[in-house]
């Protein structure tokens, strides 16, 4: 099979990306990677062809997606994306509609996850364990979620890395950042606190497989699980029916391969996030890494 890898970029910073390339071609597949910036069009008649570097798409059995559409200025200002989102929102759908199921996954799929909103509006009409939510606009909002939750957290929609993730208890005392996050934001995504202190789960599924799944546990004094922040991490035996849970969440956002961040509460399991470009699949090692790829792989030869 000819199968391509829609990279985040050539920085390295996806090692997953470039691991699947050398997977595949171990596993007897062609193997290309290229980024959205690398994606054109062409029509002289008849339909329009989609390029990557210079070849039509078409040609490609299967595409795997790690596409990259908030783009380099997250590393400076998540509020400043509108100009790369629309051009690489556009670049994904031309190639969305170029490939078909091919895509994996597709665009709709990929909008959906990217948007903390439409994510849990998706999982809440499908029945899943999502926190209660609700768009924050105003100060009076806020005040009137701190009412209702008594300890919230604020985010944008768009997002990633936990950039802009701020907890507010007391609107007095952290007026400021509700003021900023409505400055640069306008609308922000908003749910209740939840004790973090025994940690948060991140289950990543693919394909059929999870063979990567953590336990992370915020730094002393602190109430964030993200690793790049100083949080630790161990190996996590999931039961059977987080697994279940975890897969079906996957499925039902039409995602193959998805990192779920999933908080283990006194009400049972609550998914906060799935995501569309997790990493960590060599965290624990080469194996559980090569049963991840593996189960990407197994995925997508079924359906081409």
């Amino acid at each position: 099979m000819k199968i391509g890898i829609l990279l985040w970029d050539y920085s390295g910073i996806d090692a997953d990306a470039l691991a699947l390339l050398e997977f595949g071609r171990q596993r007897g597949h062609e193997m290309s990677g290229f980024t959205l910036e690398e994606i054109e069009y062409r029509r002289a008649d008849g339909r329009a062809t989609v390029l990557a570097k210079g070849v039509d798409v078409d040609g490609y059995d299967a595409v795997i997606s790690r596409a990259n559409l908030i783009g380099d200025v997250w590393q400076q200002d998540l509020a400043a994306t509108a100009g790369p989102w629309r051009d690489r929102v556009e670049r994904l759908t031309m190639l969305s509609n170029a490939l078909g199921p091919r895509l994996f996954d597709p665009v709709d799929a990929w909008l959906c996850g990217m948007s903390k909103f439409l994510m849990a509006q998706r999982l809440a009409e499908g029945g899943f364990p999502v926190p209660p939510f609700r768009s924050v606009s105003s100060v009076e909002d806020a005040a009137a979620a701190l009412a209702d939750w008594g300890d919230i957290i604020l985010k944008p929609s768009y997002g990633l890395r936990g950039i802009d993730v701020e907890r507010v208890t007391d609107l007095d005392a952290d007026r400021s950042i509700v003021d900023s996050q409505l400055a640069r934001y306008g609308t922000v995504f908003c749910q209740p606190f939840y004790p973090t202190q025994y940690g948060e789960l991140r289950i990543t599924v693919c394909g059929e497989a999870t063979p990567i799944n953590m336990l992370k546990l915020p730094a002393a004094g602190t109430w964030r699980c993200k690793t790049l922040e100083g949080a630790s991490w161990e190996r996590f035996d999931a039961p059977d029916e987080l697994i279940d849970l975890s897969v079906r969440a996957a499925r039902h956002q039409g995602l193959t391969w998805a990192g779920l961040d999933i908080l283990p509460t006194p009400d049972g399991y609550r998914i906060l996030e799935v995501n569309m470009v997790p990493g960590f699949l060599a965290i624990f090692g080469d194996g559980p890494a090569a049963e991840g790829h593996a189960g990407i792989f197994d995925w997508i030869e079924k359906r081409s």
